[in-house]
């Protein structure tokens, strides 16, 4: 693997995954306030429903994956900003 690969797969996945983590605490935050209680757990919580499952569920997907689309749209101009150029392809 070319030093560019390396540099670009370590700076998109280490933003990536930070952009995932936040974004799933923020989530469980936005939940709480929003609901009163923590999220559920997994499916066999049994103060869990369909309903609150599919809810949690939608909520903490479109989170993590916004925030990751935005890591690495930042991860990117910041590779360019440093090497000049675009990251190289996957």
């Amino acid at each position: 693997m070319d030093k560019d690969k390396a540099i670009w797969l370590a700076l998109g996945a280490g933003a990536a995954i930070g952009a995932s983590l936040a974004a799933r605490r923020g989530a469980t935050v936005a939940w709480r306030h929003a609901v009163g209680e923590e999220p559920p757990g997994h499916a066999a919580d049994p103060r869990a429903n369909w309903t609150t499952l599919v809810a949690w569920a939608t909520l903490s997907g479109l989170c993590v994956a916004t925030a990751r689309l935005i890591g690495r749209g930042a991860a990117a101009a910041t590779y360019q900003r440093l090497r000049g150029r675009t990251p190289p392809s996957s």
